[in-house]
């Protein structure tokens, strides 16, 4: 008697989360995506990403003076904001652009490991993605530690993919959700 076919195995095992993609943000959370058009009532939000574009472009940002990749808008909330406010106030103070509307993409419900250092392993928290379509652009306001870069989208899809690996496919998705919103406008 030989050791199991692992080929066999695989095929007749079912997993218990059938269609749950579950991915690890760093070291300090794992999580589940959700594709949503809207967060649970009492979903515990700390933090947000916005994927910002406006017409033909799209508006990536990073620490100013700094030699990191260009990333999507993120952050956290500040005490007593409402998600919405995150968003708006966010991209004006990382791109200086106003927004027309936002959309929700999707959200990963992220669990808290070991290694977090902010909160205890196991804490659940909600970190929703956004598509923000531009209205006015204007300066990046004085004193905010950002700078921003404009792109065409297709360069612009490129490196917010790269920077941000561990959400690529969410990324996409906000590409797409986007596509369409300007399809029907």
């Amino acid at each position: 008697m030989g050791p199991p076919n692992m080929q066999e195995m695989m095929a007749t095992y079912k997993p218990r989360w059938a269609g749950v993609y579950e991915l690890n943000i760093g070291d300090e959370w794992r999580a589940v995506w959700e594709a949503a058009e809207e967060l649970p009532e009492s979903a515990p939000v700390e933090m947000g990403r916005v994927v910002v574009f406006k017409d033909e472009r799209g508006y990536a940002t990073r620490p100013a003076g700094s030699n990191d990749a260009w990333g999507i808008v993120e952050g956290g909330l500040e005490p007593g904001e409402t998600v919405e406010q995150f968003v708006n106030r966010a991209v004006r103070e990382q791109t200086g652009m106003k927004l027309a509307s936002s959309h929700l993409v999707g959200f990963l419900e992220c669990k808290a490991t070991s290694h977090n250092p902010n909160f205890a392993a196991g804490d659940i928290t909600v970190q929703p993605l956004y598509v923000g379509i531009g209205d006015e652009i204007g300066d990046i306001p004085e004193g905010s530690p950002y700078e921003r870069r404009r792109m065409p989208i297709n360069e612009f899809m490129r490196a917010i993919r790269a920077r941000h690996r561990e959400i690529e496919r969410y990324l996409n998705d906000a590409g797409q959700r986007y596509a369409v919103l300007r399809a029907k406008a």
